[in-house]
């Protein structure tokens, strides 16, 4: 192992000596320029990446998004230069992974290479070509960006482009977006929302996904329970992420139909009685003091989220019996505790909008872990909806007003 350590390293020094003697480099020219700027590109295995495509454009290029992303525009935001902002020079590798650059048209341009899996995002100046130099880079594994933008009303789609790249993509009508097989690299990213930019910036590391949100469009509410998914993990959409519920019981006597140990996917069915979409549903049957209850984690233990602006809870529910919507600190490295307020439900099955206020939860009284709203809101981990002694209900849509999807997303 030590023998092939030491021959891959004798060998890429002798390949970047090589590099700056051989005479077609590239494709470029076959005769040596005073001063021409030689790179190499290594694999991260330091062997030559031999034969892959390296391309160059001016740091201001972003690709137009007229007729529905054709490559070739300018930045709309180029200033008094766009033939600046349009340049692009294209180089192949030779054998030996090396390039040369005898001059460029811009002051700034990024130097692109994606290939294999592997890829390298860098900038260089003119500055670095006039004087002449020789360096290697090594590709690193590609990485990845995904994100939300918030979109204004009547606005179905956001553009995100890339500075210094052609990478260009179009949101769904939710405002997610994805982009695959990124090198790793602070990226300044411009989106177009209806006729609105908003400049925004990412860093992707190697072989990670990296996320990225707008928040110049986010609305005064978060809808953070809705149910569409059939399955125990489903798609919280105003915050972009995928989180698993589960069903509890207190006691061994408390029976509840589906029973909890068939799963969440079980309690998920049409909303019904006039309601599209789908819903959570349960039958609990329990001795006074006692209850079934489902939850979920909404934030990370090591990154709890403050929700003490919310003005008031809302959601839909139909049924009998009593629930409660309780707020969690759960975790080893929190302060444990919750915070709940009652519903007694009595809608003769038709669908009612139900409106809690931060008031209307139960004052602190350490009993069964309660802190408090003042306490609990300022650390959330959990959400928790529970049924108690007989009751029959659904639920549905449940959304915090006065805070922002913002107020969720681990910066």
């Amino acid at each position: 192992m030590k023998n092939l350590l030491l021959f891959l390293a004798v060998f890429a020094s002798f390949a970047f000596w090589a590099c700056s003697n051989e005479k077609d480099v590239a494709g470029i020219s076959t005769v040596e320029t005073e001063n021409a700027f030689l790179i190499q590109f290594v694999r991260g295995d330091s062997l030559p990446a031999a034969n892959v495509v390296a391309r160059m454009r001016s740091v201001e290029y972003v690709r137009s998004v007229e007729e529905g992303g054709a490559a070739g525009g300018a930045a709309e935001n180029a200033g008094d230069s766009p033939a600046k902002a349009e340049f692009f020079s294209e180089f192949v590798t030779d054998s030996l992974g090396c390039i040369r650059i005898d001059s460029l048209a811009v002051d700034v341009a990024t130097l692109e290479v994606v290939d294999a899996g592997e890829g390298l995002f860098k900038k260089i100046s003119a500055e670095d070509i006039k004087d002449g130099d020789s360096v290697r880079f090594v590709l690193e594994k590609t990485g990845s960006l995904r994100g939300k933008v918030h979109l204004p009303e009547g606005v179905d789609h956001a553009w995100v482009q890339v500075y210094g790249s052609d990478r260009l993509v179009k949101t769904d009508a939710q405002g997610f977006y994805a982009m695959d097989s990124l090198p790793p690299f602070e990226y300044e990213l411009r989106y177009i929302v209806g006729d609105s930019v908003v400049e925004g910036s990412a860093t992707v590391d190697a072989a990670k996904e990296t996320s990225a949100y707008v928040y110049a469009f986010e609305p005064d509410s978060v809808k953070i329970l809705d149910f569409e998914s059939d399955s125990a993990e489903f798609f919280i959409t105003d915050l972009g992420i995928s989180v698993e519920g589960y069903m509890r019981v207190t006691d061994t006597n408390v029976v509840t139909t589906p029973d909890v140990d068939a799963g969440v996917a079980s309690f998920i069915e049409d909303a019904g009685a006039g309601r599209e979409g789908r819903a959570l549903h349960w039958k609990s049957s329990a001795a006074v003091g006692k209850w079934s209850f489902f939850g979920t984690w909404i934030c990370k233990e090591e990154s709890p989220c403050d929700i003490s602006a919310t003005d008031s809870i809302v959601f839909y529910a139909r049924g009998t019996g009593v629930i409660s919507i309780a707020f969690e600190t759960l975790g080893s490295s929190n302060v444990e505790g919750k915070t709940l307020a009652y519903d007694t439900l009595a809608t003769d099955g038709e669908w009612s909008r139900r409106v809690i206020k931060p008031s209307n939860f139960k004052p602190r009284d350490d009993l069964y872990g309660n802190l408090g709203w003042d306490v609990i809101s300022k650390a959330l981990t959990t959400i928790s909806i529970a049924a108690y002694d007989d009751t029959e209900f659904w639920i549905d849509d449940v959304v915090l007003y006065g805070v922002k999807p913002s107020n969720f997303v681990e910066r």
